[in-house]
């Protein structure tokens, strides 16, 4: 009987330190330099819930180019992909949310600001979440070439034969 309880509370314990080590840090800072003489720094937590990741600001940005900006350091640090381009090439709306396309090498992001309409407290809130989804040079480099190139090898030697 103590056996056993002492390895559940070892399971227990190392089950926990685990997911504490494995956790990455969700806080982040994005900092807008447009001002040069007063630069402002904007915290903001991401969480991620499925392929989506949620950010939540803790104070909104000004304008909507700040904003974008604020977005586009959202993606670069949730994906850490260099090749996102800086400027958004289509934007639409989906459910009353505001988003913007960005494309890269082999990934399409898309950047999503949620409204505030039904909270008068939270009114000054900025938050949204961010997808990735591959494109199609994703596509051949990682599917159609792998799978031309085991056709090739399956099947050319036989009908050389």
């Amino acid at each position: 009987m103590n056996r056993s309880i002492f390895y559940i509370m070892l399971f227990i314990l190392s089950t926990v330190y685990c997911s504490a080590v494995s956790a990455q840090s969700t806080e982040y800072t994005f900092v807008d330099s447009d001002n040069k003489k007063s630069p402002k720094s904007y915290q903001y937590s991401v969480v991620q819930t499925g392929d989506n990741y949620n950010f939540k600001f803790d104070t909104s940005p000004a304008d909507n180019k700040s904003k974008l900006k604020a977005g586009y350091h959202v993606l670069q640090a949730i994906y850490k992909d260099a090749s996102i381009n800086k400027t958004h090439t289509e934007s639409y709306i989906r459910e009353r949310a505001r988003c913007y396309v960005f494309d890269s090498s082999f990934h399409t992001y898309s950047l999503c600001f949620l409204p505030n309409d039904f909270s008068l407290k939270n009114k000054g809130r900025f938050w949204g979440f961010v997808t990735q989804v591959p494109n199609w040079k994703w596509l051949v480099t990682r599917f159609f070439l792998p799978v031309l190139l085991v056709y090739g090898l399956v099947f050319y030697p036989r009908k050389n034969s």
